[in-house]
C-alpha cells in the first residue's frame, strides 16, 4: 500500500490514542517512545508529518471529554462504552479533526477515518459503516456541512 505521510500520522496517532486508553502509558510517554521506536520511522521522521501527528495526538487527548461526549450525542442509538478500542480510537481522532482542529475538509477527515477503520477495525464490515455514520451526525451536529 502507498499512504500518504498524512494517512500514516493518522495510524500512528490512531494507535497512540489506542495506547493511551489502555491506560498504561501517560501522552508523554507514548510521544517520547513510541514513534522513535517503530521499524518504519521513515515518515515520521519528516518534521511536518510528526508536528501533525503530535498535534492531533495532543489536541484529542486534551480535549477527550469534549470529544467523548460529542461522541456519544452523535451515537445516541449505541453504546459507546461497547465500542471497540479501535474504532474509539479513530472516532476520537477524527472527531478532534472535525470539531477542534478544523484544518482539513470534512469530507477528507471522514473519508480518511473510513479508509484507516477498513484496515484496523475488528469488524471490517461494520467498523467503517459505523464510523462514517457517526462522523457525518458529528459534522452535522458541529454545523461543518
Amino acid at each position: 500500500m502507498n499512504f500518504s505521510k498524512r494517512r500514516i500520522a493518522r495510524i500512528h496517532c490512531m494507535v497512540s490514542l489506542y495506547l493511551y486508553d489502555l491506560g498504561k502509558f501517560s501522552p508523554q510517554d507514548i510521544l517520547d517512545g513510541y514513534v522513535q521506536y517503530q521499524d518504519n520511522l521513515g515518515v515520521m521522521a519528516d518534521e511536518k508529518v510528526y508536528a501533525f501527528y503530535e498535534d492531533v495526538f495532543k489536541k484529542t487527548v486534551e480535549n477527550i471529554k469534549l470529544i467523548d461526549e460529542t461522541i456519544s450525542e452523535a451515537s445516541k442509538r449505541w453504546d459507546t462504552s461497547r465500542l471497540y478500542a479501535i474504532d474509539k480510537a479513530i472516532l476520537r481522532m477524527a472527531t478532534c479533526e472535525l470539531v477542534i482542529l478544523k484544518h482539513a475538509s470534512v469530507s477528507i477527515v471522514i473519508n480518511e477515518a473510513i479508509e484507516i477503520a477498513k484496515f484496523y477495525s475488528p469488524d471490517e464490515e461494520k467498523g467503517p459503516k459505523f464510523i462514517n455514520g457517526v462522523l457525518d451526525t458529528v459534522a452535522d451536529l458541529a454545523k461543518l456541512k
